[in-house]
């Protein structure tokens, strides 16, 4: 450690001073780095205590909170088509890379999460040390700051939601080369280097690929133009040019996508209410940095029929204080100023003044904000304890103990569905939580408390079209139509074009035997969603009932585009041959059927095309297979290939 003196010099000259020229810059350099060792266990040591804290994600599994849309449902990935993959949507973002990403997860352990969960730990690990250069390069070298804020960064509480969500790829992926990207872009303030500002272009395309946030990437710059004191001129702003127009023309795309998704809007607030919504978001994320208790995986938005909370009214006064602090260290300290408008510019997307979802706050959205009030926290740790190191790690080690356990906690609460909406309805109880343990409930086959937590449900959120639909499945499961039928009619007056109760719909009218209803549906939703793969098959089993057999082969065709290894449906589309007498054709689907799966009722039906093509020998040896194997032939089909 250096002296005391050095050690005050070196920490107040972290704000940075002007461009000096090439020669004299270098000199500083060189000085601070030798008035300033790396101790070579310390990224060792950060990344052995985050990879503690989080074994728990290690044995997790899928969570019933979109990784079904990414990945376990997700036949872009399991379909093998990387062109596709790189090129569709999901859920209204684009983020090829992620998507390729999970794509190599499924090559190497399916559907089983473990490998998963790895990757994002690694990426994860990966970000502690990016976190520790970039503090090094913008503390000149403060080796208490850079382990400070990489240890916080590893181990918060807050950021577990974004490891341990397998669907939260995005996060560890694209703050990797956001981190990165700062990283070159501080060697190119600090130099001048036109390979590190190429550099840093390259990054952010990266990361923008990973993930749609990263378009806040260019503000983060001007953060990073504060603390070195870079002259605010003409050519400070050109240079950022290039950075808008990638973040611009990505965000153009998302938000269409979005908006075509769904996801974007809510006009049921005010636009005072929404922005109070930001100042609370700025308030709760600070709050939750120092204090993360009764964390969840949802933060729902205050009921719409009640009064705002008191903290809602509160928290202007907040942003004020925090405004007041910023304006006040931009002459007296630029490591606080830095840190304030760091957090703030990049929390400047998730502050649901343009409601996006239905969460308040979410916790994935501090992985990058943090950043700033950690480093301020890294240089209080060093400026209060000088060049005493035994009481900064004495310091920092209670931190890491108190945030280390917390951490260990919440990412146990990740390991199943279960688990984490459990929690959820304990700390902070929400339609949500309360219709997606139900939704759970409903998969046990426990009916009436799947039906309890959805009436919950419903009670939290009268409008909440999705718990209305949920609950008329309960009812369907149970036979009680008439109940299903008036829920799916309230999903589809709270949202018209919500396909997944027109599907619901249609399948109770078939079951009833109406028909005509059901096919009005059915074609409905796939007017709506020509992918809602539900749909195809619903529709279909419906044609077969009216005995138009091309149609349904028809649908049928189409569901394989989503499914192509459905080796029942190929035995299903033989089916429907045979009721046209097309027995080649039939025998065609079902040997593609009995290829992917050797089930013997395929057998069975297969026996029936080779009767009706008069090939009496293959039709009693497939008949034979299938009785060895448990199957009960019908007695006349017996009889006339001669089995009795």
């Amino acid at each position: 450690m250096p002296n005391k003196k050095n050690f005050r010099k070196q920490i107040d000259s972290v704000g940075g001073t002007k461009r000096k020229s090439k020669r004299h810059k270098l000199h500083t350099q060189a000085s601070v780095k030798n008035n300033m060792t790396i101790p070579a266990w310390m990224i060792p040591a950060i990344i052995l205590v985050t990879a503690v804290a989080f074994i728990p994600t290690l044995s997790a599994g899928f969570v019933n909170l979109d990784d079904g849309d990414y990945v376990t449902n997700n036949v872009l990935i399991k379909s093998g088509s990387l062109k596709q993959l790189l090129i569709t949507p999901v859920q209204g973002n684009y983020h090829p890379l992620t998507m390729l990403s999970l794509y190599i997860n499924y090559t190497i352990s399916g559907d089983h999460a473990w490998s998963y969960h790895l990757f994002n730990l690694l990426f994860h690990l990966v970000n502690c040390i990016l976190v520790f250069r970039l503090v090094i390069l913008l503390s000149n070298r403060n080796a208490i700051m850079a382990f400070t804020a990489s240890l916080l960064f590893g181990i918060h509480p807050m950021h577990v939601e974004s490891v341990a969500w397998i669907s939260e790829r995005k996060d560890v992926l694209y703050g990797l080369f956001f981190l990165a990207g700062l990283i070159s872009y501080t060697k190119y303030a600090d130099t001048g280097s036109k390979r590190q500002y190429l550099l840093t272009i390259l990054f952010l395309i990266l990361s923008l690929l990973s993930k749609p946030a990263a378009v806040i990437f260019p503000a983060a710059l001007f953060c990073i133009d504060l603390l070195r004191k870079r002259t605010w001129s003409f050519k400070l702003f050109m240079e950022k040019v290039p950075f808008f127009i990638l973040a611009s023309a990505l965000g153009i795309i998302v938000m269409l996508e979005q908006k075509a998704a769904g996801a974007t809007g809510n006009e049921t607030f005010s636009t005072s209410t929404k922005i109070l919504f930001g100042f609370y978001a700025i308030m709760m994320y600070f709050i939750k940095m120092i204090a993360p208790f009764k964390l969840a995986v949802f933060y729902p938005f205050p009921p719409i029929n009640q009064s705002l909370p008191i903290a809602y009214y509160l928290s202007p006064l907040f942003f004020l204080i925090l405004a007041i602090t910023f304006f006040y260290s931009l002459k007296r300290n630029r490591v606080v100023a830095f840190s304030i408008l760091f957090y703030l510019a990049n929390l400047l997307l998730v502050l649901q003044l343009l409601p996006v979802g239905s969460a308040v706050i979410a916790e994935r959205y501090t992985y990058i904000p943090y950043l700033g009030l950690f480093f301020s926290i890294g240089w209080l740790i060093a400026r209060s304890t000088m060049a005493n190191g035994s009481k900064a790690y004495a310091i920092i080690f209670l931190i890491t103990l108190f945030f280390f356990v917390l951490t260990w906690v919440q990412a146990s609460v990740w390991h199943d569905s279960d688990t984490l909406w459990d929690q959820a309805i304990k700390t902070q109880p929400s339609n949500k939580a309360y219709s997606n343990r139900a939704s759970l409930l409903r998969s046990e086959k426990k009916y009436e408390l799947a039906l309890d937590y959805f009436n919950k449900a419903i009670q939290l959120s009268v409008i909440d079209y999705e718990s209305y639909n949920n609950r008329g499945n309960i009812y369907f499961d149970l036979k009680k139509s008439d109940l299903a039928l008036n829920d799916y009619r309230k999903a589809i007056s709270l949202k018209p074009d919500y396909y997944n109760a027109m599907d619901n719909m249609g399948a109770q009218f078939a079951i009833l035997g109406q028909y005509d209803s059901a096919l009005k549906y059915e074609s409905q939703a796939l007017l709506l969603n020509p992918d809602h793969k539900p749909a195809y098959s619903n529709r279909a089993l419906i044609y077969m009932k009216l005995n138009e057999n091309e149609k349904a082969i028809k649908d049928w065709t189409k569901y394989l585009q989503f499914d192509p290894n459905a080796a029942d449906v190929y035995n299903i589309i033989g089916s429907c041959y045979q009721a046209m007498r097309k027995y080649k054709e039939a025998l065609i689907s079902t040997n593609k059927a009995i290829s992917l799966n050797p089930d013997p009722v395929f057998y069975l039906n297969r026996a029936y095309s080779y009767y009706g093509l008069k090939d009496f020998v293959s039709a009693k040896r497939d008949a034979m297979f299938a009785k060895q194997h448990g199957i009960q032939i019908p007695g006349d089909f017996a009889k006339v290939v001669g089995m009795q």
